[in-house]
C-alpha cells in the first residue's frame, strides 16, 4: 500500500510530479486544497458532514470519500471542538505561520493542525496515496514504509512557473515566492520545530534544475518499489 509524501517551496514542481505519480501508479492524490476543504468541513455542524458527498465530490477523485469518512469519525468521536466557526480556520502557510497573540487565533491554528494530523495519518493508514505538503512528511516521520520526497528547484524556474500559473510579471512572481517560502518555513518551524530545507526529513532529494517531471515521477515509483521491498 504505498504511502508517499512530496514536499518542496512553491513551484518547485512537487504538484505535478505528485499528480504524474498518483496517475502512473493508480494512487490518490492529496494537496493543499483537500486540507483547506478538511478545514471548512471540521469547522461545521455534524449534520453538514452526513452530507459530506455534496461537498467532497467536486475534488472529482478517489480520495473524496475516504477524507469525507476521516472527518465524519472525527466529529461523532467529538475529538475536535465543531463549534468553531469555518471562517476563522486558517488555510494558507501565511495564515497558520503568522506571529498573531490572539487566543482565538492559537486555539483555530492548534485545531487546524491537529486537524492536518489526524488525516495525514488516516490517510497514511488507508494507504495508496501520495500527499504533498502541509509537512506530512513531518508527521508521517516514524511511520514504516512511507517514502518521503523533498523537491527543490532553481529560482527562475519556479518563477517561470509561478508566471505562468498564476499570470503574474517576472518582478511579482519572484515577490509572491519570496513570501511564500518565508511563510513555509516558519509554518515547519512553528509546528514541527524543524525547518524543511533539513535533508534528513526525505528519504529523497530531487533537483528539479536537472531533470524534468516525468524523470521525476519515474524514480519516485522506482524508490516506492524499493521501498516496499
Amino acid at each position: 500500500m504505498p504511502v508517499i509524501t512530496i514536499n518542496g517551496p512553491i513551484g518547485a514542481g512537487s504538484i505535478a510530479v505528485g499528480q504524474q505519480v498518483a496517475r502512473d501508479l493508480h494512487l490518490n492524490y492529496v494537496d493543499r486544497m483537500v486540507f483547506a476543504e478538511a478545514a471548512r468541513v471540521i469547522g461545521s455542524p455534524v449534520s453538514m458532514l452526513i452530507a459530506k458527498e455534496q461537498r467532497v465530490e467536486r475534488f472529482g477523485d478517489r480520495v473524496a470519500a475516504l477524507l469525507g469518512r476521516v472527518l465524519e469519525r472525527a466529529a461523532v468521536s467529538g475529538d475536535y471542538d465543531l463549534g468553531v466557526g469555518i471562517e476563522t480556520l486558517p488555510e494558507t502557510y501565511h495564515e497558520l505561520a503568522g506571529e498573531s497573540s490572539s487566543r482565538v487565533q492559537r486555539v483555530n491554528d492548534q485545531l487546524f493542525i491537529d486537524t492536518t494530523r489526524e488525516v495525514v495519518r488516516n490517510l497514511a493508514q488507508a494507504g495508496h496515496v501520495v500527499i504533498i505538503g502541509r509537512g506530512a512528511n513531518v508527521i508521517l516521520g516514524d511511520t514504516p514504509g512511507v517514502l518521503h520526497v523533498g523537491m527543490l528547484a532553481p529560482m527562475s524556474r519556479r518563477v517561470q512557473t509561478i508566471m505562468e500559473r498564476e499570470h503574474l510579471e517576472e518582478a511579482e512572481a519572484s515577490a509572491y515566492l519570496e513570501g511564500l517560502e518565508e511563510a513555509r518555513v516558519r509554518f515547519f518551524q512553528k509546528f514541527f520545530k524543524v525547518s524543511p530545507h533539513d535533508p534528513t526529513l526525505y528519504h529523497l532529494m530531487l533537483d528539479m534544475g536537472h531533470m524534468s517531471d516525468d524523470t521525476a515521477a519515474k524514480i519516485i515509483a522506482h524508490a516506492t518499489g524499493d521501498l516496499e521491498h
